[in-house]
This record gives structure tokens, sequence and C-alpha cells, in this order.
């Protein structure tokens, strides 16, 4: 692979997220202290029209960010192993995207997530046997194996040991990063052969088309941890001056932490399952916490779904890591 791509596959020990200059980072302490002790009331976006929907991740060019998976996993491809190797996602990344395409590009199955009956009764035999898979396969987003309730995590228990003992062949699984840390605590054992694309930094913001000073991309990177589909919706939205970045309400309690933690957890929800995972709550509740955070920006309702909007991520992730939630490594 040429040095000039700016795409890097990397360990998850050797990450590392881009820094930004001393006074910026003193800036953003001070910025999250206003936001989590402010008592100012702050006052909810008007409601977005679908004209005013921000591009998503998926608008970058994700060839090289291939070619790069390609080089990397070139070597353990040759050995032919029964190997399964992760690779990490972090919200609003794009790397499911990018794995989709690589092994379309090499011709690996795709798998078919298990339904919410094959979770529940740990069906692990049915599910593989209907996938009639016999050469090597891609999971392509391992958060939708499991539910995060007593009954909802045998599947997932149950499943690793086969994929990790080769039962089902050489495969490439990617995995959310907050559902990863979560899986890593559950399982209790440290999984081996996790792979993630490297921080995002000015060059590979310039690449996707990015277009400011090199010392207001490093700040963009630090601000957005190197996460490139957030810093392409947070540079989108404040070049619009009429839109700033969502902020949590001011009376953002417990439940809206266990709430945002389900849904950023499991990527989207229903909220039949969001019921099932926070049933110490009454369903009164919860849609009252869905729609305030629907209305201040920080939730999008999409087909069904609960999730994150991409804008609001930093400061969803910056309130939980308030509130000692296990929180991902990016």
């Amino acid at each position: 692979m040429a040095d000039s791509n700016p795409w890097q596959v990397v360990t998850i020990d050797e990450f590392k997220r881009p820094s930004a200059p001393t006074v910026t980072r003193v800036h953003q302490r001070w910025q999250r202290v206003l936001r989590l002790f402010s008592r100012q009331e702050i006052e909810p976006e008007e409601e977005k029209t679908n004209d005013e929907e921000l591009p998503d991740n998926s608008e970058f060019n994700r060839k090289p960010a291939v070619t790069a998976l390609d080089h990397y996993f070139e070597e353990w491809l040759e050995k032919k192993e029964t190997t399964v190797c992760f690779l990490l996602d972090p919200p609003f990344s794009g790397t499911a995207d990018i794995a989709r395409d690589w092994a379309k590009q090499k011709k690996w199955k795709l798998v078919t997530p298990p339904d919410i009956n094959e979770i529940m009764t740990v069906d692990i035999d049915s599910w593989w046997k209907k996938q009639r898979i016999k050469g090597k396969w891609l999971i392509d987003d391992l958060a939708v194996y499991l539910v995060r309730t007593a009954d909802g995590l045998s599947f997932i228990r149950a499943l690793l040991p086969h994929m990790l003992h080769g039962d089902f062949g050489q495969g490439l699984v990617t995995c959310d990063s907050w559902m990863f840390e979560f899986i890593q605590r559950i399982w209790q054992s440290r999984l081996p052969r996790v792979y993630c694309f490297d921080a995002a930094g000015v060059e590979l913001l310039k690449h996707t088309g990015i277009h400011a000073s090199d010392n207001s991309l490093r700040k963009l990177a630090a601000r957005v941890r190197g996460n490139l589909g957030v810093a392409k919706a947070v540079w989108l939205l404040e070049k619009n001056k009429d839109r700033k970045l969502p902020a949590l309400p001011n009376d953002a309690n417990d439940l809206t932490a266990f709430v945002l933690y389900s849904i950023l957890l499991h990527r989207s929800l229903r909220f039949d399952l969001l019921k099932d995972i926070l049933s110490m709550f009454s369903s009164e509740k919860l849609n009252a916490q869905l729609l305030r955070l629907e209305q201040f920006g920080i939730l999008q309702y999409k087909d069904d779904q609960w999730r994150i909007d991409i804008v609001a991520y930093p400061a969803v992730r910056d309130f939980l890591s308030s509130r000692d939630f296990l929180i991902d490594a990016f």
C-alpha cells in the first residue's frame, strides 16, 4: 500500500486519538464543565425538516479504506486459518460499510443476524445451518446478536466459543466499539485479534473533502476523537451559521443516561426492546424522555427505531462519561 493512503489499520492497542493544542484542551474541558453544571435553561432546536438533514458518513470515498483493509489482512488470508478477527466500528465511523465493501470484493458471504426468537432461545445450530456458508464470511454488526437483558445475553455467550474455536471457519466480525466494551465485560476475557482504523487526522480529513486550515483540522480531529463520520457532520453543521451543535437538557438525569446508553449500545432500538431493557421504568416515563431528547436534537426516530443523532454524539459521550458509564476506547 502506498504511503500516500491516509487510511491505516492498527491493533486496538496501537490506536491513538488526535491531541489538541493545550489552549484548545483547556477550552474543551471548560466547555464540558459548563455543559454539565450550567443552570441556564437550554432551548430545544426547532424541529428539522428533511431538506435540513446533513449528509451521512457514507458519502466519502471508501475505496482507499478498503485497500488499507486488504493490505493489512493479506497475510492472515494467505494462511487460510480458521480464525476470526474483530474490526471495531466506532459510532458513525463508516467502518461497517468499509467492511461490507471489502467482503463483497472478496466474494465473502454476509452472515444474516439471528432473529429475536433465535437470540432468546439460543438456537445457534439452526441459525448457522440456515446460513449455508461453505467459505469465508463477514458478520457486519455484532451489536444485533444480543439484547441487554437477562435472557438476551446467552446467545452471544454461546456464539463466541464457536467462533474462537474455529467451528465456523475464517471470518471477520465487525462490532460497534461500545458494544465491544460491553461484550468484553460480560465475556470476562480478552478477545484476540482486535483491529480498527487509526484515528482520522489532518490528511484523512482533507482526503475526504473537509476543507480548512491545518490548525482548524487538528482542532476538529481532536474534538471528535478522530472519528471521520462525526467530523464530517460537525464540519457541515458548523458551516451553517443558523445551526448549532445540540446539547442535552439541563434536567438530564439517570433515566436520560440509561436511555442514551441503551440506544448507543445497540446502535438503534425499537421502543418495545428499549422497554424490555429498561423494564424498571414505566412506558410513560420512557416515552416522555424519548420525545424530550428528540426535541433537543439528541435523538432521531426513523423506521420505528430510536437512534442518536450524529452531531449529538460528542455531547452524549461526554454526558455518559461524566456519569461513569462503561464507554468505548475511542
